[in-house]
Formats: structure tokens, C-alpha cells, sequence
């Protein structure tokens, strides 16, 4: 279930990597307003909220918002606050969320300031995924932070010290100080 988790994050923050690009090649605004000159980004959006519908048979459709997004065409880079990311598929809903975030070269992505992650099912194995940041490049499929990462599910709680996710290969690593906990269900014999 972790793994699964961890895929629909990387679908999830892939899907905002490719609103970004999106954005950048629809959007021509003219730098000439006084706030983009002052700023030094090509574009701004205030309080946005993009749909990306699936109409295929797999049904992902995601909704991205967020409070600011600046964004700097010749650095390739953006900034934002108050991302909150929901990746919805047929049998599970995915929630991101952050207080600031920041990609680099339309590639990397970073999210910092109470990153969690929820994970909610159809069986009821929901996960919760907090830590302080995660950096996510879509190029390589690698899921980082350095941060104290906690991983809760109804029964159980891991927590250690750096994370490392290879979403291609399926392998994701706590990198230090890792301790876990199970808690039985009080009703399961």
C-alpha cells in the first residue's frame, strides 16, 4: 500500500509539472504591467484552480490550486504558496498539501513548510505522509527529502530521518533513524 501511495504522489506532482509547462506555453502575457516589471516573473496567478479531466477508461482526473503562482519563463523556474494537489482515480484519492513550493528547470519540483500527503482507499488503508519537504523530479522518478518523514497508517507509525523513493523501481527507503509501531486492532483476534 505504501507503494501505491508513492505512485499516485509521483502521477499527482506530474501532473503539476505538466500544468506548469501547460501554463507557460498558453499563457502570452505582456510584461509591460508595472507588478510583472517590479517581480521579475513573466506571469502571475492569484488564488488559481486548474482541472485536469481523464476522459480515458483509467480515470485520473486531478485538480491543482493554489494561493500564488509566479512563474520566470527565462529561469524556467516557478514559485508558489499554499499548493493543494487532489489526484482522484477509481479506487483511491490522493491529497497534497504545502505551505510554499518551488520548481526548477520545468523539471524539479520542491515542496516545503507542513508537507502531507493523504492517501485515502476503498479499503480503508488510509496513509498519511508529513514531513517539512520532499523534492520530486519527474525526469528520474525520484521521490527525496532530508526532513523528519512520518508515515501513519490505522495501525501503524514509521518515522525516521530522510526519505528516498525510486518510483520507477518500486523502492522506497527511510534513510536513517527509523523506528516503527503497530498497534492491533483491539477487535481482530
Amino acid at each position: 500500500m505504501l507503494n501505491s501511495r508513492f505512485i499516485i504522489f509521483t502521477l499527482v506532482l506530474s501532473a503539476f509539472a505538466l500544468w506548469f509547462v501547460f501554463q507557460q506555453t498558453s499563457q502570452k502575457i505582456d510584461p509591460s504591467s508595472s507588478s510583472l516589471e517590479s517581480s521579475g516573473y513573466s506571469w502571475q496567478l492569484f488564488n488559481s484552480t486548474t482541472w485536469q479531466v481523464d476522459k480515458t477508461q483509467n480515470r485520473s482526473d486531478s485538480i491543482i490550486k493554489a494561493e500564488t503562482l509566479f512563474y520566470d519563463e527565462a529561469a524556467k523556474q516557478s514559485d508558489f504558496t499554499q499548493p493543494r494537489i487532489t489526484l482522484t482515480q477509481a479506487d483511491e484519492t490522493l491529497f497534497i498539501q504545502s505551505e510554499t513550493g518551488h520548481s526548477v528547470n520545468d523539471s524539479q519540483i520542491e515542496l516545503n513548510g507542513k508537507v502531507v500527503v493523504m492517501q485515502i482507499d476503498k479499503t480503508r488503508q488510509n496513509k498519511t505522509l508529513k514531513t517539512e519537504h520532499i523534492t520530486y523530479n519527474p525526469n528520474t522518478q525520484i521521490i527525496s527529502s532530508d526532513q523528519h518523514v512520518e508515515i501513519s497508517q490505522p495501525n501503524s507509525l514509521m518515522t525516521g530521518t530522510g526519505l528516498k523513493a525510486d518510483i520507477k523501481n518500486n523502492h522506497y527507503q527511510l534513510l536513517s533513524n527509523v523506528k516503527g509501531e503497530y498497534r492491533p486492532d483491539s477487535t481482530q483476534k
